[in-house]
């Protein structure tokens, strides 16, 4: 047993309490009570921890990064070994939880690594969060696929999708990942160019449900995020193009659809930050990108349900901790809406609001200790955390 005393809690993240300072009593892996100051009960091996006013926040989650990504330099990256891939998914995913984020989802990757990652983290084998992971980016035949080596699956009819949706269903993935409109970061793809088709689109979102699994789908672009919603993808991925259309057609559709920005690579090269080896092609497409952010908050105020990604590489995010807080308070998001991002919106979009995104008797005890007050000032969230715990255990 563990117990929590004088811990600031944030009421819109916390359930069944209604104080902002509170005792948290931990039981094995599951928070057993949340309780006023001074008033638990509980025995005497109990480790008591006084955190005297510290905050704390439901563990957090990352809906978008690759496992893969040690270094912003294209290069760089495709010319790594599997071996070396490897090693660098066991320190990213190491960097990830000790910045809080206690549930991460691997959006594409190569070699599997995000299959044997996750696995080995299950077995105990190495340290990491709790990770969700695609297998290969499936993509019809596009401008710049090459730039990223062994990532991608080109599948180009119905029929393709059907068959490659099978296979990685069959090496145990936990959802598809696809991409339906061009990239940013492609040599020479255009992020609001559509790729895929109708049929094509709606081949995937039946193909995904008959193993099932679900769809995250690539779409910079309107068409795409349009496409997705019709067919009820579940998650629509970076939807930096957003508008009204969109806006409405995902309400309409009862909100099947979800959106997860990541704004962290964005705001980054358009501050001018990582420049390095990065062609300057590239950054004509930040600014195209760059000039929607306002849609998806709009978006996000509608009741488009809005979940937390990044989409960085390690070596930016390791030097840069908590950069994404910090970029979603410059486009325009209030405290409350981007703790809430990274926290209960994502659990609901996996599925998992029962179990965690926010701190509740009977939710497992994914905590995270912060100095300061991120619901007031959100740059408390851009250190590290004074600890982070998984399932009861400390991790850092």
């Amino acid at each position: 047993m563990k117990l929590f005393r004088n811990a600031r809690v944030i009421p819109y993240l916390t359930e069944g309490f209604s104080g902002s300072l509170a005792d948290l009593l931990v039981e094995g892996r599951f928070v057993k009570a949340i309780l006023p100051v001074g008033t638990a009960d509980c025995p005497e091996e109990t480790e008591i921890l006084d955190l005297h006013g510290k905050t704390v926040l439901p563990g957090l989650f990352d809906l978008h990064m690759h496992l893969y990504f040690s270094t912003e330099d294209f290069h760089v990256l495709g010319a790594k070994s599997q071996n070396e891939y490897v090693f660098d998914a066991i320190r990213y995913a190491g960097e990830f939880l000790r910045q809080g984020f206690t549930t991460i989802r691997d959006c594409g990757n190569v070699f599997d690594i995000g299959i044997a990652l996750r696995d080995a983290v299950v077995a105990g084998t190495v340290p990491g969060p709790r990770i969700f992971t695609a297998g290969k980016c499936l993509t019809p035949t596009a401008k710049g696929n090459s730039t990223f080596p062994n990532l991608y699956d080109e599948v180009n009819t119905p029929e393709e999708i059907l068959k490659a949706v099978r296979k990685e269903h069959a090496k145990g993935v936990d959802f598809i990942k696809y991409m339906a409109t061009g990239s940013v970061a492609n040599l020479n793809g255009e992020p609001g160019e559509l790729i895929t088709t109708r049929a094509e689109v709606f081949a995937l979102q039946a193909a995904a449900e008959s193993v099932g699994k679900y769809a995250g789908v690539h779409c910079h672009g309107k068409e795409g995020i349009l496409l997705c919603a019709e067919a009820g993808i579940r998650t629509v991925e970076h939807a930096s193009m957003m508008d009204d259309e969109c806006i409405e057609l995902i309400l309409r559709k009862g909100g099947k659809t979800s959106i997860v920005p990541t704004l962290d690579p964005v705001v980054q090269l358009h501050r001018g930050h990582e420049c390095g080896a990065l062609p300057p092609a590239l950054f004509r497409k930040i600014d195209q990108v760059y000039a929607h952010a306002a849609d998806l908050v709009r978006a996000t105020r509608a009741g488009v349900l809005t979940g937390w990604g990044t989409d960085s590489s390690c070596s930016f995010y390791a030097r840069n901790v908590g950069y994404e807080f910090d970029v979603r308070r410059e486009v325009g998001y209030t405290n409350e809406e981007i703790l809430k991002q990274a926290t209960i919106n994502s659990a609901r979009i996996l599925g998992l609001e029962d179990c965690l995104g926010t701190l509740r008797a009977g939710k497992l005890a994914d905590l995270v200790i912060v100095e300061g007050n991120p619901d007031e000032d959100i740059l408390a969230m851009c250190r590290y955390p004074w600890a982070v715990y998984l399932e009861g255990r400390r991790c850092y």
